[in-house]
């Protein structure tokens, strides 16, 4: 760390706003009880920053963790259990570790689950190539959108039909330019493809190695903690999907059905992002196999834009998934509305 670079670490670790999510970063990350209080402690080196929250403050719904160490006791994850604030722990890559939130359980949707249900998975793709057409505006993906509407009866005829769209949707964002002040790698600066250089089996995009793709994936993992605690509220088991099938090792494939749902507005957030911003080579580094991830505070911001953007696409699905699964039973089950509140809303 250098001379000049403090000045930055002191404005990343200023006093935080108290917003609906909290990120914990840096090193030497605290969350512990003191007094009955919540005290969150993070930050670099002299650049600390300490927050108390009370049980009476009502204002935060996540906890974000992305620092590279310390310690989180379980007094603070009893507490933010009781106050119901949900934790998200990401690791330096961004790949979510841990979310933790109030679960309510409903044995006879898990029984709909184990079951499948095409409804429910043409649902999730209707809501994602929608999404897609909507970004790029390709009029082969509102062909393809049309057909899944009212042309196919089988699970593998949706994803075929989502094979298909996926292509033509990134071929429309190709040569989508990242702006940088300094010299870079020249692979950085423009958006080519999803697939990664690093993946020797499948070529799947999970370890970028530029930024666009690695501010996708940050807000991809956003979305996927999200999922996971929509699942947890709604009655939903994590593991039992209906399009993404468990595989060792790799579980929440319910969650990854959901997910699909706010991909495309993290798309929209990144272009956004990256049409108003001229980014700095220290905004993003490699690790030593290569991989492009995201640096700090430019995370946060992608985090918390990540957030704000599937925040109320993945809580209409998540419960509308839940209530077609819920028609499904041979018994009724209410149709619950705990993200968006719409059945309370309707009432008044």
């Amino acid at each position: 760390m250098t001379d000049a670079e403090i000045p930055e670490l002191a404005q990343i670790f200023a006093p935080r706003t108290i917003g609906p999510a909290i990120i914990v970063e840096g090193f030497g990350a605290k969350l512990t009880v003191e007094r009955g209080q919540l005290v969150i402690h993070d930050g670099f080196g002299p650049h600390r920053r300490t927050d108390r929250l009370s049980r009476i403050e009502r204002r935060v719904e996540r906890i974000i963790v992305t620092a590279v160490n310390g310690e989180l006791t379980i007094d603070a994850m009893r507490w933010c259990k009781d106050v119901g604030i949900s934790v998200i722990m990401l690791d330096p890559t961004g790949d979510v570790l841990m979310t933790s939130g109030n679960a309510y359980y409903e044995g006879r949707l898990h029984r709909a689950q184990a079951l499948g249900s095409i409804e429910a998975v043409r649902y999730i793709m209707d809501r994602k190539i929608t999404g897609q057409y909507e970004v790029s505006g390709h009029p082969r993906i509102k062909d393809h959108l049309i057909r899944l509407q009212h042309d196919v009866d089988t699970i593998r005829e949706i994803s075929a039909i989502e094979a298909k769209t996926s292509r033509y949707y990134w071929q429309s964002l190709k040569g989508t330019e990242v702006k940088f002040r300094d010299d870079v790698p020249e692979h950085w600066t423009t958006f080519q493809t999803r697939s990664s250089a690093l993946q020797s089996h499948g070529k799947t995009p999970r370890k970028a190695v530029t930024p666009f793709n690695a501010m996708l994936n940050l807000g991809y993992s956003i979305g996927y903690a999200e999922s996971r605690l929509a699942c947890h509220a709604l009655g939903l088991d994590t593991e039992l999907g209906l399009l993404h099938h468990p595989k060792e090792h790799k579980s929440h494939s319910m969650a990854l059905d959901l997910v699909e749902v706010a991909r495309p507005h993290v798309d929209q957030m990144t272009l956004d992002l990256v049409s108003e911003r001229t980014f700095t080579r220290k905004d993003f580094y490699e690790t030593p196999e290569g991989q492009c991830t995201v640096g700090s505070p430019l995370d946060r911001e992608v985090i918390e834009r990540a957030r704000e953007a599937v925040k109320a696409p993945l809580a209409e699905a998540a419960e509308d998934v839940a209530h077609i699964l819920a028609e499904s039973c041979d018994t009724k089950i209410k149709k619950r509305t705990p993200l968006t509140r719409r059945t309370l809303k309707a009432t008044h």
